[in-house]
């Protein structure tokens, strides 16, 4: 059986650059500045990503690394597993600049080389752990979890409007004017009915049985395996809605990549797997010690620390030095990604 060739694709900004503040102050409708975006303060630990993408997954065909145009100044541009690729290299020039990280993922598949089977990663999610090709992909389709729900309706905060919520619902739009749920089980009722699913999973699947809309899905912040062919059949079937949602700034209906993660599922394109092996930490004061257990435990194969508004400014220092402490210790070790 021929191997399958999986790369990964990560996603890096440097929000300490100069110019890069420049040009989003510029352009941000509200040009109220940085101060408090816990979207892009940096934690200055990406370099652990490679260290811990080498250790745990040597296996990986290439690596490619997204950003605005400029690269950590420590990377090898000499490795031959690592492509840099820039927004303007694959993303069309009337969409730049943008500062909306659906826009930069949406047009993923556009990326020159980039194999079909792929795993994306956002820079605060690490392997922990070894892992094999397997955990990402089986008999040529992306792992995943299609477990179903009907509770991520929209919650407005004056913080985050809505935060994905909106977004999601958009998505499944697309997939409901495409689809018929009730043909998709029917063509394959093992993978919406079994010991992946658990007990919950299979009666809300029960429930569901006979509606032909897809009424939601639960979602995971963190790495995530794809078809690039289906990021091309999204893009075709619909174009205007696609479009209309590669903005400068993150807006609240628009598609998220999301959209491409439904899709295969209703086309049954998915290994059905549990959701194991995987660990969200939302960065907030007090979540070191809880951290640190999960980096010295073999049951978490991946880990993602997202960074939050739950984590103000003066609590984000220490939590910052405490991370670095904890990943030089884990991987003390430069990757050949490093000059």
């Amino acid at each position: 059986m021929k191997e399958t060739q999986i790369d990964f694709v990560v996603t890096w900004l440097d929000s300490d650059d100069p110019k890069w503040q420049e040009a989003y102050l510029k352009y941000r409708p509200d040009n109220n500045g940085l101060k408090g975006n816990a979207r892009f303060r940096n934690m200055d630990i990406f370099r652990y990503w490679f260290r811990a993408v080498e250790k745990y997954a040597p296996w990986v065909h290439k690596v490619y690394l997204i950003t605005n145009g400029k690269f950590p100044s420590w990377i090898n541009t000499e490795n031959k597993k690592l492509v840099l690729v820039k927004h303007s290299d694959y993303i069309p020039a009337e969409y730049l600049p943008t500062f909306s990280s659906c826009t930069i993922e949406l047009f993923m598949h556009r990326i020159q080389g980039l194999s079909e089977h792929f795993v994306y990663f956002n820079d605060d999610m690490y392997l922990n752990a070894p892992i094999k090709p397997e955990y990402y992909f089986r008999d040529g389709l992306p792992c995943d979890l299609n477990k179903e729900t009907c509770y991520n309706v929209p919650i407005y905060t004056k913080s985050d409007r809505y935060g994905i919520y909106m977004q999601m619902l958009a998505d499944l739009g697309v997939i409901n004017g495409f689809f018929n749920r009730k043909e998709t089980v029917r063509q394959s009722p093992r993978r919406w009915f079994g010991p992946h699913l658990g007990i919950r999973g299979n009666v809300m699947s029960f429930l569901l049985f006979q509606r032909r809309l897809f009424a939601g899905f639960s979602n995971f912040h963190i790495e995530q395996a794809y078809l690039k062919s289906v990021f091309n059949e999204v893009w075709e079937a619909a174009p205007e809605f696609m479009n209309a949602s590669c903005t400068r700034f993150r807006e609240d209906v628009t598609a998220n990549p999301y959209i491409f993660r439904y899709w295969q599922f209703a086309k049954n394109l998915f290994y059905p797997v549990k959701r194991k092996g995987r660990y969200f930490f939302l960065i907030k004061r007090d979540i070191l010690n809880k951290i640190e257990k999960a980096f010295n435990s073999s049951q978490y194969a991946s880990l993602c620390l997202n960074d939050s508004t739950l984590c103000c400014d003066e609590d984000f220092e220490p939590i910052h030095a405490g991370l670095q402490r904890l990943f030089e210790k884990k991987f003390p070790q430069k990757s050949s990604f490093e000059i």
